[in-house]
């Protein structure tokens, strides 16, 4: 019986040919083109016997690999027996055959053969790069990013394509690879039809998927092809794939990572998160942040946890994450996005362009046939802009790429997605690019920036009306601005100019108020309120905001990069050649960035993607913006991403006159100049702002009255428009508001030397900046006395003890200093002998450390996160009178305590403090402090308490009673006034494990019941806990979310594992009383609804709560079922407390 098979499939993107019941491959040779013949059949590979085995034979097999023409017929096992039994003998072809397949042989199975008789064959082809003049540059083009688009060969300076003959997965594969972009993603096979002047350099390629480059597989010789379709190959790679959605644009957000796939953690997953994935999936705008595993549960690992992004990163990887990675989730909490498929490109605003629609993985345009007013209202009202204008074809909004996926839309206006709409079958037309549909929309409110010097600078117009109008300036801040930038295409924004900085106006002012938080799209989607009376908005005058159309991106802050310009709506590089200092001033200048700049080419802050638009730059040094310089046309260069233009600018804020880097008069560079800061209330708090924008340390102190000498040129700026948790000064709303008060310069001292690692600030492995570096101590020599003297500079108490050994971890950088030999009386450990800087025989193994006393503590508490609060004060530990005491205070207390907790204040006379002795106050701590040092300490001094009442505080609403130490015990949680026990019922080990964690007492062992350590003397909650055991405190099943305050915000609940908030319809005062008295917020001041914080996100939990104002918990109200409802987001329920229910200190006797 002869074998005889047909092919019925083949694919020509494999060195492997396949049949519905044989594959071919060759093993053991040097390329993809010689080796052992093996055949693939019933799920086997095995091998050819060499009995009749000839050149027409090997003829075949090349022929069918792709591997040009028969060289030789090898015998005799030549390339190894690859340890396979043989499955054909006597092969005869006429060597005419398209396959093996088609030769007459032995049955299969039937030899007489040994192994050491195996086939194989030698062909004309070989990988196209192991010659070594074929080693060319391989990039990805004219796609989103630069892990998706048509494939590129840079041969002889000329970037050419590959024919997209027989490209399939494998090839696509060893692209993805070699690109470092994860995995071909869905649509891993794609060839564009392009027809332009580009050469074609490769054909005929053949991959394995398995080599490490393009280079190793197989092809044509470079340069000779046979392709005339105009098909070019092309890759969709991803590091980021959706799955288990209804649509390509929604789904479950995996990352590649470590050669797998895994899930995102959905802790802190929010729209600018999705917005980012949306962008590098190569989908539309972001619609919804979606938690709890809504499109499923995933497997495998959970790569990524509280990610927080800007929105601006173009992959999610470059999104910082919690440095402290510590996964405390299940695939239950899964994150994924919904992002749209439809959008508008080349318009004046987001709601005017050519029309152009996400399907199969690509961006496509629509034919304008049949294309009228119907069709354009329901695209401008998918995209949230308003009424249809027009209805345009002709390309009037530019010709688009890529295919025409639509023709013969037939609306009728009232759809709410165009796929909902009657129409032509996907990709069926018979139009080209020149007939693309574009649509122009009213857009929600109308707006244009008038007499700047772009078009992205310039004071604000609305219309309105019917007529133009100047917005008034009144309340305009950093946050509005940058969402008009976005808005209007414009970058990020770089100033916000009042009053007339624009040129007076003689169009009306509108009193116009914007609460934006900077992350909205659109002006529309921010608060607005118009403003009622008050001498806020003066004739003339309005307000104005400058634009960038300039960033610098992957550098360590906003001032440092490569630089990118926007150009026809789209971010690209600028080429380094012709590129020097002159122009990088510019640059730096334009960004308020300083005006002392590197500039430098090459990857030292990596490699853009997208269009290279300038090259050529020649700036004098002078110029305003970069757009005034001379350049090339754009668009037209020689280069490639490997030379984008790298800027590093001296910052917008710096220390002058000081006796380093971080001590000196605090000045910022606004409109193009050096400008000092008055001295008006001028505090520890602003220069805690302006250490960590320098990377300096902590500050120390906030000298006024000129200290580091005065300078003509300064300006008042207003902290309370920032907020004072951010990492950098530039991050405030950093204007001139005026004239000086005091007339006197601001000043800044920041600590040198900091603690890294340690359970609070006070302790940690040391690191000292130096030459604009952090670095460590060489353990070598380390004693206490050096100890103490860090201690003392960072006003830390005493030294317990001096680590040695990397106690607090490794370090990383410089190793700055050996032999230290402090005395322990110096101020700094810059004044002890040592080793020359930077001279040292350690490694990273041997960093120093230190333990301070801190300079506050708790005593007499039932842990280290509850009693009496003193301070350090001259050497002695002094209590704290109450007065001006307040939770502020007390909250950042336990902050500074390492203590997770938000306090509770409870009536405890075990906690009152027997010292007498005390400072006056601490008044006016900010929410946002780090810790008690930022609060106002200046009238530190000490007296007697006028009431004999100290402070003290517990930051945990979780104790244990009446076990045989500090962790174990009756479990009690301080509620509604008074501390309650717990009911037995559906109590178990998860909850305790909860419970031990929030205590610091390690793991849990065991639930006794029954009252095994006697009974409360408190009410019993009924209240099912529910923990998962991951929680790091107890009683959080209810929450305020985005308030001003720890007492007021969006009421959220935690149900079915899951965080969500309530409905507004019918929330009172009665329902806030018992949120504000569940949490220890005092009384209800307002039940707030309409989303007042902020829409939530995730399930709408509850609806038509009704309290009577008297119960203990919100569980206790009557209510309706959880999850049924009929409300949306924009109804979420929040509350405002005072804050002063229960007591803020404790009182002997009580």
């Amino acid at each position: 019986m002869w074998l005889s098979l047909s092919i019925t499939f083949l694919v020509m993107g494999s060195s492997v040919a396949e049949s519905d019941h044989m594959e071919i491959r060759l093993e053991g040779g040097p390329n993809l083109c010689s080796g052992r013949v093996e055949v693939f059949i019933s799920g086997e590979w095995t091998s050819v016997c060499d009995d009749s085995w000839g050149i027409e034979e090997a003829m075949v097999v090349c022929r069918q690999l792709g591997c040009g023409s028969a060289v030789s017929a090898t015998h005799e096992a030549q390339f190894g027996n690859g340890n396979v039994s043989i499955g054909l003998d006597d092969v005869r072809c006429g060597g005419t055959e398209s396959t093996l397949s088609e030769c007459p042989a032995s049955p299969w199975g039937e030899h007489d053969c040994s192994r050491e008789e195996t086939a194989g064959v030698v062909c004309s082809g070989q990988p196209w790069g192991s010659d070594p003049t074929h080693q060319t540059e391989i990039r990805l083009a004219g796609g989103l990013n630069n892990c998706y688009g048509r494939v590129e060969l840079l041969h002889h300076g000329e970037w050419g394509t590959i024919c997209g003959d027989g490209w399939g997965t494998e090839e696509a594969t060893v692209v993805c690879q070699e690109m470092g972009c994860g995995t071909v993603s869905m649509d891993q096979s794609r060839t564009w039809n392009e027809s332009g002047a580009s050469p074609i350099w490769l054909d005929d390629v053949h991959c394995r998927g398995t080599e490490s480059s393009l280079h190793q597989c197989s092809a044509s010789p470079l340069g000779r092809h046979d392709c005339d379709s105009g098909e070019t190959a092309s890759v969709v790679c991803s590091e980021v794939r959706l799955v288990d959605g209804l649509t390509p644009c929604t789904g479950r957000v995996e990352v590649f990572h470590n050669k797998g796939w895994g899930t995102v953690c959905d802790n802190g997953w929010d729209l600018e998160d999705a917005r980012v994935v949306c962008q590098e999936v190569g989908c539309g705008k972001a619609l919804v942040a979606a938690t709890g595993a809504r499109f499923g549960q995933g497997s495998g690992p959970i790569w990524m946890n509280q990610i927080n992004c800007t929105g601006k990163e173009n992959v999610l990887k470059k999104c910082p994450q919690e440095k402290s990675f510590n996964l405390t989730c299940d695939h239950r909490k899964d994150a994924g996005v919904e992002c749209a498929e439809l959008r508008l490109v080349n318009g004046s605003s987001n709601c005017s362009g050519r029309v152009e629609v996400f399907h199969n993985e690509t961006w496509g345009t629509i034919c304008d046939a049949g294309w009228d007013l119907q069709d354009a209202q329901v695209v401008c009202r998918e995209l949230g802009c308003g009424e249809a204008l027009s209805a345009s074809g002709g390309a009037q909004f530019g010709r688009g790429a890529g295919p025409i996926w639509l023709e013969g839309m037939s609306c009728i206006g009232k759809e709410e997605s165009l796929r909902q709409c009657p129409k032509g079958q996907w990709g069926e037309h018979s139009c080209d690019h020149s007939r693309d549909a574009s649509v122009e929309c009213t857009d929600p409110r109308k707006i244009r920036l008038v007499n700047g010097f772009s078009r992205c600078s310039g004071r604000i117009e609305v219309f309105q009306n019917q007529e133009w109008g100047t917005l008034c300036d009144f309340e305009w801040d950093l946050n509005d601005a940058r969402v008009l930038c976005k808005e209007l295409g414009c970058g990020d924004v770089i100033s916000v100019p009042w009053g007339a900085h624009f040129e007076r106006t003689r169009s009306p002012v509108l009193p116009l108020i914007f609460y934006c938080n900077g992350t909205e799209d659109a002006l529309n989607d921010c608060e607005n309120y118009p403003m009622l009376g008050g001498p806020y908005c003066h004739q003339g005058e309005g307000a104005g905001v400058v634009c960038s159309e300039l960033r610098l991106v992957n550098g360590p802050n906003r001032c440092s990069g490569y630089l990118e310009v926007l150009y026809n709506q789209q971010w690209g590089t600028v080429c380094d050649i012709g590129w020097d200092t002159h122009d990088a001033q510019v640059v730096c200048r334009e960004l308020n960035c300083g005006d002392n700049a590197k500039a430098f080419g090459g990857v030292c802050y990596g490699q853009g993607s997208g269009p290279i638009w300038l090259e050529n730059v020649n700036c004098t040094g002078e110029e305003i913006a970069l757009a005034e310089c001379p350049k090339s046309p754009w668009g037209k260069h020689s280069c490639n991403h490997s030379q984008d233009v790298n800027v590093e600018c001296s910052g917008q804020v710096r220390l002058a006159n000081g006796s380093s880097l971080c001590s000196g008069r605090l000045e910022v560079f606004l409109e193009q100049q050096w400008k000092s800061i008055c001295d008006d209330d001028w505090d520890l708090e602003g220069s805690e702002i302006v250490c960590r924008t320098l990377n300096c340390g902590h500050a120390l102190s906030a000298p006024r009255g000129s200290h580091f000498g005065r300078k003509y040129n300064t300006i008042k700026i207003r902290l309370d428009f920032c907020n004072m948790t951010t990492d950098s000064l530039t991050n405030c709303d950093l204007r001139d508001w005026g004239p000086c008060d005091s007339g006197g310069s601001a000043g800044v001292i920041c600590s040198e030397a900091h603690l890294v690692n340690g359970t609070n600030r006070c302790s940690g492995r040391v690191e000292l900046f130096h030459n604009k570096q952090w670095g460590t101590v060489c353990d070598a020599g380390w004693d206490t006395y050096d100890a103490q003297v860090v201690c003392r500079e960072l006003g830390c108490g005493n030294a317990l003890k001096a680590f040695r050994g990397a106690h607090h971890g490794q370090g990383f950088g410089p190793i700055w200093l050996e032999g230290v030999n402090c005395t322990g009386k110096e101020t700094s450990l810059r004044e002890c002998p040592q080793n020359p800087w930077g001279e040292h025989h350690c490694n990273h193994s041997q960093d120093a450390s230190v333990e301070c006393t801190g300079w506050i503590r708790l005593i007499n508490g039932s842990s280290h996160c509850s009693g009496t609060v003193e301070v350090l004060h001259n050497q002695h530990w002094k209590a704290i009178c109450d007065k001006n005491w307040g939770l502020y205070e007390e909250h950042v207390v336990c902050r500074e305590m390492g203590c997770k907790q938000i306090p509770w204040n409870p009536r405890s006379a075990r906690l009152l403090s027997k010292y007498r002795v005390n400072r006056l106050s601490i008044p006016f701590c900010k929410w946002t402090a780090n810790d008690l040092a930022e609060c106002n300490l200046t009238d530190f001094k000490e007296e007697s308490c006028s009431h004999g009442r100290t402070v003290a505080v517990t930051c945990s609403g979780t104790r244990l009673v009446n076990g045989s130490n500090r962790c174990s015990g009756r479990v009690e949680t301080f509620l509604h006034r008074e501390w309650r026990s717990w009911c037995l019922d559906e109590w178990d080990l998860r909850d305790a494990q909860v419970v031990c964690r929030e205590l610091d007492c390690g793991e849990a062992e065991s639930v006794p019941g029954r009252s095994f350590f006697g009974r409360g003397e408190g009410s019993i909650t009924f209240d099912e806990p529910k923990c998962l055991g991951t929680e790091d405190a107890f009683h959080k099943y209810l929450r305020l979310m985005n308030g001003t305050s720890p007492c007021s915000g969006r009421v959220e609940v935690f149900h079915n594992d899951t965080w969500g908030t309530i409905c507004d319809a019918g929330w009172d005062l009665q329902d806030a009383q018992v949120v504000c008295s569940q949490l220890g917020c005092g009384k209800a001041s307002k039940a707030l609804g309409g989303a007042h914080y902020g829409q939530g996100s995730g399930p709408i939990w509850l609806e038509n709560i009704n309290c009577t104002g008297e119960e203990a918990s919100l569980k206790e109200c009557q209510k309706g079922i959880w999850g049924e409802h009929s409300c949306s987001h924009s109804q979420d329920a929040s509350v405002e407390c005072s804050g002063t229910c229960l007591p803020q200190v404790l009182f002997p006797g009580t």
